[in-house]
């Protein structure tokens, strides 16, 4: 039985069905669910931006998933998005809960559905595992079992596009001397230098990195360029993860242009796995120190500088400030499959493909 979840009891059900669906599963790491339940009171039940529907057979809930409507930029029309989808090896279960949600796309006369993307966050948690099921996910990416491949290709759907998460590799010596060498030409070449995130100036700072964004945006990423309101709102709910030694901007000495932006976080999904999703099993404020992998998650160059070394120059200064905080490994954070630039550069410092993540989509 279907039903959509409109009230706090139903909505408690949806959110922690994962504590039963991967309670065997070793390299599932759990959301923190009382920051999930807030976010998804507010989207859900007070909002109503987002529909959240359940299976529900004999007595508990066997499956879930989470729609939205908004324009796409790549197909310049408004589609349904997918998120949150989660159910037990049954396709029988998977196939009812997307004729649910095929009814109400027609209610709103959408035709297309795309996802999975993460609610309020489409960089993050993007796409159904389809590789790299070996190991635990880096932070802000997502985890499933295989099966659920099997099931949306059984249903129809096609793949939109993939994402790649790679692997870095160490953080040694031999990856630090090619990234200073590279480095050390740019910054005399194209007379620029790399500052650290000045966080006790983050309005200033937010101000460049908006501008770096927006001159970078490409065909490539499908998502608009975030407004400066979404940028401070996004430093504010990741303030307890950065690190400012993490965080490069590149700019020019003429001028002070900023050029490029790179952002780097612990993996603090090596403390918040072992906090099961409970947040006061969470001081991970206290954990820091016990953390030694980190995860790109943004960087940019804007296109005339692209090409450059001007990626490897911030990441030089990132890289001997993840070696000074215990930092031994970096994981990329997910890259279109089309950004062959970021791809190719990454590779070159000993970068490798880690996981695979695919964005479905299905006319109706």
């Amino acid at each position: 039985m279907i039903k959509q979840v409109d009230n706090i009891k139903l909505l408690k059900q949806f959110i922690e069905f994962p504590k039963t669906l991967y309670k065997d599963e070793p390299h599932y790491v759990h959301p923190l669910y009382a920051i999930l339940t807030k976010e998804l009171k507010k989207l859900i039940l007070r909002d109503k931006t987002y529909k959240a529907f359940i299976y529900i057979e004999d007595k508990k809930i066997v499956g879930r998933i989470l729609i939205t409507y908004d324009k796409s930029n790549h197909r310049h029309e408004e589609v349904c998005y997918f998120s949150m989808l989660d159910m037990i090896d049954d396709i029988d279960i998977t196939k009812a809960l997307f004729d649910e949600v095929y009814q109400d796309m027609k209610d709103h006369q959408i035709n297309y559905l795309e996802g999975t993307f993460t609610p309020y966050d489409p960089d993050t948690r993007r796409g159904i595992l389809i590789q790299g099921f070996d190991s635990d996910p880096s932070l802000f990416t997502s985890y499933n079992y295989a099966y659920y491949q099997n099931h949306l290709d059984s249903l129809g759907f096609t793949k939109a596009f993939d994402t790649f998460l790679l692997d870095g590799g160490e953080i040694s010596q031999k990856s630090g001397r090619l990234l200073k060498r590279v480095h050390d030409y740019a910054v005399k070449h194209d007379n620029i230098r790399i500052d650290f995130l000045n966080i006790n100036d983050i309005d200033s700072e937010v101000e460049d990195i908006y501008h770096v964004l927006d001159d970078a945006h490409n065909d490539i990423i499908y998502q608009e360029t975030p407004t400066k309101e979404m940028l401070h709102d996004g430093f504010r709910q990741l303030k307890a993860f950065i690190n400012p030694e993490f965080v490069t901007i590149a700019r020019r000495n003429e001028d002070n242009k900023p050029i490029g932006f790179a952002m780097v976080l612990p993996d603090f999904n090596q403390v918040i796995k072992k906090a099961k999703g409970q947040v006061w099993k969470f001081p991970f404020i206290n954990r820091k120190k016990t953390i030694n992998q980190a995860i790109g998650k943004l960087q940019y160059v804007i296109p005339m500088y692209q090409n450059k070394g001007t990626m490897a120059a911030m990441y030089y200064h990132i890289y001997e400030s993840l070696k000074k905080h215990g930092i031994t490994s970096i994981d990329m954070g997910t890259m279109m499959e089309e950004n062959y630039k970021a791809f190719n550069h990454f590779s070159k410092f000993g970068g490798s493909l880690k996981k695979v993540f695919r964005i479905y989509g299905k006319e109706i």
